[in-house]
Order: C-alpha cells, then sequence, then structure tokens
C-alpha cells in the first residue's frame, strides 16, 4: 500500500459521491470559487528517506485526508464511515474532528503515516 493508491481511492471516493477533492487547498477566485461544502482536500506533508546499510532504499511518506462538512451531525459521520470503508480500510489511521469557527464548517482529518515505498536508483553513501 503506497500514498498513490490513497490519492488514487480518495479521487474514486470523490467521483462517486460527487464531493469534490483537491490537492493541498482549493484557491477561491471570481470565475471559480471554492466549492459548497461538503468537500474534501489532500495533503502529502512528509517525506522520510530511509535504509539500511549506509543505503537510503526506502521512503516513508505521510498522506492526511481532510473532509470539509457544514455540521458535526449524521450527514458527516455516514461521510466519514464511507471513507474509512472506502479509503482507508487496509491502513492504520488517527481521526481527528475539530470545529473550524471563522469557516463556520468542521473538519474531520484523517492522518496515515510512515507508508513505505522502494525508491529507485538510490546510491550508497
Amino acid at each position: 500500500m503506497g500514498v498513490e493508491e490513497l490519492v488514487q481511492r480518495a479521487k474514486a471516493f470523490s467521483v462517486k459521491y460527487g464531493i469534490p477533492l483537491a490537492k493541498n487547498q482549493f484557491e477561491g477566485t471570481v470565475d471559480d470559487p471554492v466549492p459548497p461544502l461538503p468537500y474534501m482536500v489532500y495533503m502529502l506533508p512528509h517525506d522520510t528517506g530511509r535504509g539500511a546499510d549506509n543505503l537510503n532504499n526506502l521512503k516513508a511518506r505521510d498522506f492526511d485526508l481532510e473532509l470539509y462538512t457544514v455540521a458535526d451531525d449524521e450527514e458527516r459521520e455516514d461521510l466519514a464511515g464511507k471513507m474509512e470503508a472506502e479509503i482507508f480500510q487496509d491502513v492504520e489511521y488517527e481521526m481527528y474532528l475539530a470545529p473550524i469557527p471563522d469557516e463556520e464548517c468542521f473538519q474531520t482529518a484523517y492522518e496515515v503515516k510512515g507508508l513505505l515505498t522502494k525508491t529507485k536508483g538510490a546510491k550508497r553513501a
């Protein structure tokens, strides 16, 4: 399981349920405003090179997916449950729920840490 597969699952979820998805943030403009809630944002906030014997041949990557909703209600809980079943069913994650008063919405954030992938062309130090 790698970050790329989680991104593809998030994109498929977005299409299936009609929930807009962006990488890092939605850039609202006059011609293309931020979509109405709910929407999702994913981030790849951290990479770490790992290995052994003076050779970094693995990369540990983190994946964050945030769901923004109008309220902490049954609709949010239903969407969160579907996300857990369809995107995160085979990875360990941490989930946080927080109100965002300035934006009048709620954030449900999922964090997956340390997904390992082999690096290509790793060179000895």
